[in-house]
C-alpha cells in the first residue's frame, strides 16, 4: 500500500505541476496580448491564485458532485465508496459557490475583499495543516508518505501567505480595487 499510495502521490505532483505550467502559461499571454486593462494591472500569481481557488477547485467540486449523483442514480443510494459519498452532494457544492463568489470573482476583479479572503484562504489552510502534522505525529502516526503529504500542503500556503503579505501584491489590490470594479 505504501509503495501504491506514493506512485499515486508522486503522478498527482507531476501531473499538477504540469497543469500549473500550462496555466501560467495562458495567464502570461493574456496578460501580454488581451486589451483589457485588468490583465496587466493584475499580478500574475493573483491570476493563478485566482483561477486555481476560485475557478479550477469549484469546477472539480461541482463535478464530483454531478458524478456523485449518476453514481448513486445507477448504484443506488446506499452506495458510499471513495468521494462519492452522500457528504458529496452537500457541502462541496456550497463550498465551491463560496470559493467561486468570494475568490473568484473579488480576487479576480482585485476587490479589497478579494485580498482578504484570498489572504483568510490561505492562512487558515497553513493552520489547518500544521495542526493535522502535529496531529499526526502526537497520535504516533508515521506514515512519511502522508505526512509529506501535508508538509507539502503546508508549504505551498506558506508561500502563498508570504507572497499575499508581501506590499506589492497588497498594493494591487487596495490601489486598483476601487478602479476595477
Amino acid at each position: 500500500m505504501d509503495k501504491g499510495y506514493s506512485v499515486v502521490v508522486g503522478m498527482t505532483l507531476a501531473y499538477a505541476v504540469s497543469f500549473f505550467g500550462m496555466l501560467l502559461a495562458y495567464i502570461v499571454y493574456q496578460r501580454n496580448n488581451n486589451h483589457n486593462e485588468l490583465w496587466r494591472r493584475r499580478p500574475v500569481g493573483v491570476s493563478f491564485f485566482s483561477a486555481v481557488y476560485g475557478y479550477i477547485l469549484p469546477a472539480v467540486l461541482v463535478l464530483n458532485a454531478l458524478l456523485t449523483l449518476v453514481i448513486k442514480i445507477f448504484r443506488g443510494w446506499d452506495f458510499n465508496a471513495f468521494v462519492w459519498t452522500n457528504a458529496a452532494l452537500g457541502w462541496p457544492l456550497l463550498i465551491a459557490a463560496l470559493l467561486y463568489l468570494l475568490v473568484g470573482r473579488f480576487s479576480w476583479k482585485l476587490d479589497r475583499w478579494g485580498y482578504r479572503v484570498c489572504l483568510l484562504l490561505a492562512l487558515s489552510g497553513a493552520l489547518a495543516l500544521l495542526a493535522g502534522i502535529a496531529s499526526l505525529i502526537s497520535s504516533g502516526y508515521f506514515d512519511l508518505h502522508k505526512i509529506g503529504s501535508y508538509v507539502t500542503g503546508l508549504i505551498w500556503h506558506v508561500l502563498w501567505a508570504v507572497y499575499f503579505f508581501r506590499g506589492s501584491t497588497r498594493m494591487a489590490f487596495f490601489q486598483n480595487g476601487a478602479a476595477a470594479s
